[in-house]
Formats: C-alpha cells, sequence, structure tokens
C-alpha cells in the first residue's frame, strides 16, 4: 500500500509542477520529482500516513509560493527583454535615417527625375570641390557605420543563441524571435547596405571607357 501512496504522490506532484514556468519545469522539474519522492519515503517510514500528510501541506504551501515568485520573475524579465529590444529598433532607426534619406534622394532624383530632396544635397555639399572631397571620405563611415550599427544591433535582439552541454557535446541551437519593429530594421538595413556598398563600388571601380 505504502509503495502505491508514494508511487500516486511523486506523479501528483509532477502534475503540479505545471503552475511553474515552462523554463523552470524544464530545467529543475526532474530534480524536484526526484527530492519529493525521496521526502515521502522518508516522511512514510517516520511518521506514516501523518508523516505524508504533513509533508504535502508543507509542500502545497511551498509551491504555491515560489510559483507565484517564479512566474513574476519570468514576467518581469521579458517585460526587461521587450524594453531593451524596442530600445534597439529605436536606435536602428535612428541610425538607419541618413543613408535611407540619401538613398531615397538619389533613386527620386536618377530614377524618376525629381530632385526635391538630392538638389539641396547637391547644392549645399556637392557644387564645392573642397565640401565634395570631405563628403566622399566621411559620408562611407556614416552611412555604412550607421546601417551595420543598427544591422548589429537588431541581428541581436531577432536571434537568441544558446550553447549547452549534452552527453559531453557542446550543441548550439538559434532562435528566432519574431518582433516586427527589429525584424524591419535588419531589413531595411540589409537593403540599404547592399545598395549602397553598390553604389560606392561601382562609382570607384566601375569601368569607364
Amino acid at each position: 500500500m505504502d509503495g502505491r501512496i508514494l508511487c500516486v504522490s511523486e506523479r501528483v506532484y509532477r502534475a503540479l509542477l505545471v503552475v511553474y514556468p515552462k523554463e523552470f519545469r524544464d530545467a529543475y522539474g526532474p530534480q524536484m520529482v526526484q527530492a519529493f519522492g525521496d521526502l515521502c519515503r522518508e516522511s512514510v517510514e517516520r511518521g506514516g500516513s501523518t508523516g505524508l500528510i504533513a509533508l504535502w501541506i508543507r509542500t502545497l504551501v511551498n509551491l504555491a509560493s515560489t510559483a507565484v515568485v517564479e512566474r513574476v520573475r519570468r514576467h518581469a524579465g521579458i517585460e526587461r527583454l521587450s524594453a531593451k529590444d524596442r530600445k534597439m529598433a529605436g536606435v536602428g532607426f535612428v541610425a538607419l535615417s541618413t543613408p535611407l534619406f540619401f538613398v531615397a534622394a538619389s533613386l527620386l532624383k536618377y530614377g524618376l527625375g525629381v530632385g526635391l530632396l538630392f538638389d539641396p544635397l547637391d547644392r549645399a555639399l556637392m557644387s564645392d570641390p573642397e565640401r565634395l572631397r570631405v563628403f566622399n571620405l566621411v559620408s562611407p563611415v556614416v552611412f555604412l557605420g550607421g546601417l551595420g550599427l543598427a544591422l548589429l544591433l537588431n541581428v541581436y535582439a531577432v536571434l537568441r543563441f544558446n550553447l549547452s552541454r549534452e552527453d559531453g557535446t557542446i550543441v548550439s541551437t538559434v532562435r528566432v524571435e519574431m518582433k516586427l519593429a527589429n525584424i524591419v530594421v535588419v531589413v531595411v538595413s540589409s537593403l540599404l547596405l547592399g545598395t549602397l556598398v553598390g553604389y560606392f563600388f561601382l562609382e570607384n571601380f566601375a569601368y569607364r571607357p
């Protein structure tokens, strides 16, 4: 009878662990079930059914309190992480604003013949040889550096890397977080980066007969 009671107690306890967050259960669930089983056997050996009932009362109180703490802690961690990811998206949008303006102005000017954005830039910077020289030196650093920063920050926000050891082997996993703002920054930064690299390559290395 004691064996059946202990088996049922372990099964019930294992089912009750659902009150904890999944990550907590995955990390500590098996050890907690094993420890509870050992406590059950000790309690029955020392106090019989009364000892087991007393253990269950303590266990239920402990489960209720610690589960609430773990869920609150996990929720707070997710909120902090979400706020951090939103900040990365904001920094990314600011960093890509200058190259985005330049690419949009250039496409409108040379693609559609609309100089609304490009002509003021042309008059302010490119009409003067000295200013043009400075622009040609500084613009690659500003444009490519800003896009690189936006891309790296938001790739970090979207991708989650994890290293673990399994049977003596180090296993790496990558999980993609579907965060719209960060993904938009990654996509726009990648497109602009490819466009600007192609532009600078054509301007500096293209063959002109």
